[in-house]
């Protein structure tokens, strides 16, 4: 979305899983400086790939950037439940816990995203998720 950047948020270079890297989910990434990915231009196709949805969404309000809201929202190509089928969907994650879900930005983000009714969309924190539209 034109006018968004990341700023100095790098919430991304913790909550992905990028297996090129061998980084775990929840592990904040060894490139990361502080204020960007330190290998920015030679990134593994995982970070290129991936996007922010508040970065993109202009319906997602400034307060929800991901270091102000402490949720990331991402369009993800694996759903986290355990034993959920492969399939795009969209991820809430809280990566210092689920208190953060409750902050008046997620809870309308989460509703309007289950409101459009075109992917799952999941929460989660921790080793746990949730899907917000069971009837898909």
């Amino acid at each position: 979305m034109p006018g968004r950047s990341c700023g100095s948020c790098t919430a991304c270079c913790r909550v992905l899983e990028i297996r090129a890297l061998d980084k775990p989910a929840g592990i904040l990434c060894r490139h990361n400086t502080g204020r960007a990915c330190g290998i920015y231009a030679e990134r593994p196709e995982a970070c290129v790939q991936w996007h922010c949805l508040w970065r993109r969404i202009a319906a997602l309000p400034d307060a929800l950037r991901p270091d102000r809201s402490g949720v990331v929202f991402g369009l993800e190509r694996r759903h986290p439940g355990e034993g959920a089928p492969e399939g795009a969907c969209i991820v809430g994650r809280a990566p210092d816990g689920e208190e953060a879900f409750a902050r008046w930005e997620a809870v309308e983000a989460f509703a309007m995203f289950v409101r459009e009714g075109s992917l799952p969309v999941w929460k989660a924190y921790a080793r746990h998720a949730i899907l917000m539209n069971p009837s898909r």
